[in-house]
């Protein structure tokens, strides 16, 4: 009986410091957008997508879109993980949650906001990645859109310099046409 009790005591003790691991000290954006790729993949939505690579632009309409390639980036920018949990300042209303890397850290996102429409549900992300390090230089400013818990459009804009070589710019916007 008492190996019983132990066993029972040893387990909730487990189960508690599980839920303490699991528990986000900022917004989720990964599972959010882990979720819209998961659903995105099976619609298998049209999309209006715009690239401009230096001066070169080129407009499609597809519904092949590898999904986790494409939104990879907002991926990246979720503030979830260990080394982040205290890089950043929290500024929250009714209707946003605005994160800012806190001065003298060195962390690659260098903001991020959400914003939400009147059921709570995210209307507008916005991130800055930056990374610098000495065989490159790299800047992308991240956008989503949503409507009605539906990703309408994003768009990932910014630039990459190698240490030898010149800046490149680069755009990505997607549109997507219809629900999924």
């Amino acid at each position: 009986m008492r190996v019983l009790l132990l066993l029972l005591l040893f387990l909730t003790a487990c189960t508690e410091t599980e839920n303490k691991i699991q528990s986000k000290a900022y917004y989720d954006l990964a599972g959010l957008f882990n979720a819209h790729i998961s659903r995105l993949a099976s619609g298998r939505p049209q999309v209006e997508k715009t690239v401009l690579i230096k001066d070169k632009q080129e407009k499609i309409v597809t519904g092949k879109i590898d999904w986790r390639k494409e939104l990879d980036l907002f991926l990246q920018a979720d503030l979830n993980k260990q080394s982040y949990q205290s890089a950043y300042t929290t500024h929250q209303t009714q209707n946003k949650i605005a994160y800012k890397l806190k001065t003298g850290e060195k962390m690659p996102v260098k903001h991020l906001l959400i914003r939400f429409d009147t059921k709570g549900l995210p209307q507008q992300i916005e991130a800055e990645i930056y990374v610098r390090n000495y065989l490159y230089e790299s800047e992308k400013k991240l956008s989503a859109d949503f409507e009605n818990n539906h990703l309408k459009s994003y768009r990932i804009a910014g630039y990459q310099q190698l240490f030898i070589g010149s800046k490149k710019n680069f755009s990505i916007e997607g549109k997507i046409k219809g629900d999924y």
